[in-house]
């Protein structure tokens, strides 16, 4: 990876968020529209805090921005540049393949802020990196439980009995 500046670490990481976002706010809409879980399933839950959680980072990275560089307007770029899951939401919704894509895009967050971090000199922005790594490391593992539980059984079906008698509404 390349080497950036304070401001384009921010704006690259906040445009991150911002994907992110939208894919977790995408697979919740598909899952309901589909109805393939009911709303109090296990995984729709952890979504739907995932989904809160890129919007925290989000709000995080923007108030930091706004805090060490008053005077300059946050430019993003045009699209994300670690990559956000890629799948299209219209195609045949596997839930197996949109969890494998999400923990891919967790990791590869995670990598970006761990190297850009490197490159900082302002101690409280590479502290700043240090945790959304570490966050994007944890929704990484929680994904994975689900992917792992997924996995687990023959069909989708017994998954989603599975989660409603076990894991609970």
């Amino acid at each position: 990876m390349r080497s950036y500046t304070p401001l384009e670490i921010y704006g690259i990481a906040v445009r991150s968020e911002i994907s992110a976002f939208q894919f977790y706010d995408r697979f919740l809409r598909a899952i309901k529209r589909k109805r393939l879980l009911p709303d109090s399933a296990p995984l729709v839950e952890k979504l739907i805090f995932l989904r809160g959680e890129e919007e925290k980072h989000r709000r995080l990275l923007t108030s930091l921005y706004q805090e060490e560089f008053p005077k300059t307007k946050l430019v993003l770029p045009k699209k994300s540049l670690i990559p956000p899951p890629q799948i299209p939401l219209k195609a045949r919704l596997l839930p197996s393949k949109l969890l494998e894509e999400a923990m891919k895009a967790e990791r590869e967050a995670s990598e970006f802020y761990r190297t850009a971090q490197k490159d900082l000199t302002n101690e409280k922005t590479r502290r700043l990196l240090f945790y959304l790594a570490s966050m994007e490391d944890s929704h990484y593992y929680l994904l994975k439980v689900e992917y792992d539980l997924l996995n687990t059984f023959a069909d989708y079906e017994s998954y989603k009995r599975f989660s409603l008698e076990h894991l609970g509404p």
